[in-house]
C-alpha cells in the first residue's frame, strides 16, 4: 500500500487555498503548512499505486502549487 510524504512548494499568498484543496483529496490523511524549504507537507495513504499517482497529479495541478517532491515510505516486512 503506497504511503508517502509529499513536500509542496506554493506560490506566496496561496497557502490557505492550497491547504484546503489538498485536505479535501481522498487519500490525503494529513496536510500541514510548515517552515523550511517547502511550504506544506501532506501524508498520503492510497491503494493501489495508480490511485497514489492520481492524488499526486491532482496536487501538482492545483492552482498555486509550484512544485512537489514525493518521499515514499519504506515499510519493514
Amino acid at each position: 500500500m503506497p504511503k508517502a510524504f509529499i513536500m509542496i512548494d506554493i506560490v506566496p499568498g496561496q497557502e490557505a487555498s492550497v491547504e484546503s484543496a489538498v485536505r479535501r483529496l481522498a487519500g490525503v490523511k494529513m496536510a500541514f503548512q510548515v517552515t523550511g524549504s517547502v511550504d506544506m507537507i501532506a501524508f498520503v495513504d492510497a491503494e493501489p499505486y495508480a490511485e497514489f499517482a492520481m492524488i499526486l497529479s491532482s496536487i501538482r495541478h492545483l492552482p498555486g502549487v509550484r512544485d512537489t517532491d514525493s518521499h515514499l515510505v519504506l515499510e519493514a516486512q
